[in-house]
């Protein structure tokens, strides 16, 4: 039978490990199984946690480095990860008892090299559901078009996906110059193979947590989905022949509901006209297009307050 790797990383997370770990440790007792921990350099008790509540556990590795962002602690885990099923954990998520069972079953029904399920936020923990007999009858969408899809819907997290673990090495792993890890993974991965997704939510997270990247740096997040595909279309000129004007739109499409929303702009920026050009194809190279979008996540209250993380080169 085939075994997982679970992969959690870690940062200043102490409130929320306890019920995570000992999540984690429900998951699919049947199989092999490997534990890795990733602290990226937390500056509070996260540690310690996590080596006293797994003190006992087999094939478990706790591994401690400098802060480097959820990329980098997500890739210090790939390289670790030695079974066929990769399975990465937020430190602040939840996940059914079932889930990794369940996206298991997905993945080798579909032929799938990942799939992606979703995640539901609670304010209070006695929010938290998960409704087993609903995830078995739940149905998986395997799409034609993984990359288009990935490029449509976005990914929201690490912790309600399952990979193939040769897969993702085999794409490198998170773009080690984006910050945010969970859409370039994505992408990496649709483009070399099939992708499945589970319409079922297999793992809660604290709405109101604000060290999530999503709650207190929601700008961060943005401009990194746009990052992750100036990169990704660079890195692969055929990609770029094929999604350009569709990752073109969805790019603009975001920067100018940002420019509205936070940014407090208007039509004399340039985000609503490259919003409209977005429906008529990107001008020229479309990654370059897209870099034009990015410069709006950097205005408004969430920047200044946290400016925007810039691990490598925005080349």
């Amino acid at each position: 039978m085939s075994g997982v790797s679970f992969v959690c990383t870690v940062y200043n997370k102490e409130k929320f490990l306890p019920a995570v770990i000992a999540a984690i440790w429900r998951q699919v007792p049947d199989r092999p199984r490997e534990f890795i921990f990733v602290d990226d350099g937390s500056r509070d008790r996260s540690v310690a946690i996590v080596r006293e509540l797994t003190k006992d556990w087999p094939n478990c590795r706790i591994v401690e480095q400098p802060n480097g962002g959820p990329s980098s602690s997500t890739n210090t885990g790939i390289g670790l990860a030695t079974q066929t099923w990769l399975k990465l954990v937020g430190s602040d998520d939840v996940l059914a008892p079932y889930a990794t069972r369940r996206l298991i079953d997905v993945a080798e029904a579909a032929g799938a090299g990942g799939v992606f399920a979703k995640i539901g936020f609670y304010r209070d923990e006695s929010e938290i559901r998960f409704d087993e007999a609903s995830a078995a009858a739940t149905r998986p969408v395997v799409p034609a078009d993984p990359v288009g899809e990935v490029i449509r819907h976005g990914v929201s997290g690490t912790s309600p996906t399952l990979f193939r673990t040769d897969i993702v090495k085999r794409a490198g792993g998170c773009d080690p110059d984006v910050f945010v890890e969970d859409f370039a993974l994505a992408l990496r991965v649709a483009r070399l193979a099939p992708i499945a997704r589970f319409d079922h939510v297999v793992t809660w997270g604290p709405a109101a947590d604000e060290t999530r990247i999503m709650v207190g740096q929601g700008h961060q997040a943005h401009h990194d989905f746009a990052l992750a595909l100036v990169h990704f279309l660079r890195a692969h000129p055929d990609m770029a022949e094929r999604y350009g004007h569709l990752a073109f739109r969805r790019a603009a499409g975001r920067a100018w509901k940002y420019a509205r929303r936070a940014a407090g702009l208007g039509w004399g920026s340039r985000y609503p006209w490259l919003n409209l050009r977005a429906y008529f194809g990107p001008p020229g190279d479309p990654a370059d297009a897209i870099a034009r979008t990015m410069p709006v996540y950097a205005l408004g209250e969430g920047p200044a307050a946290k400016p925007i993380i810039r691990v490598g080169a925005e080349r």
